[in-house]
C-alpha cells in the first residue's frame, strides 16, 4: 500500500468512525433509563451538607 492509500483511507473511515463512536456516546448520555444511576452519580460528589441545601 502506498502513502496516497492510507491517507485516502484514513480521511474516508476516519469520520465516519468518529460519527459512529458519538452516536454511542449521545445515545448512552441521553438514554431515559440510565437518568437514576447518573443523579446518583451526579449527587455523589457533593458533601451531604451540599446535598441537603439542594433538595
Amino acid at each position: 500500500m502506498s502513502h496516497e492509500t492510507l491517507v485516502i483511507i484514513a480521511k474516508v473511515f476516519g469520520p465516519i468512525w468518529m460519527g459512529g463512536f458519538m452516536l454511542i456516546v449521545l445515545i448512552r448520555a441521553y438514554n431515559p433509563r440510565r437518568r437514576a444511576e447518573q443523579e446518583r452519580i451526579a449527587r455523589s460528589i457533593l458533601s451531604a451538607k451540599d446535598a441537603e441545601e439542594r433538595t
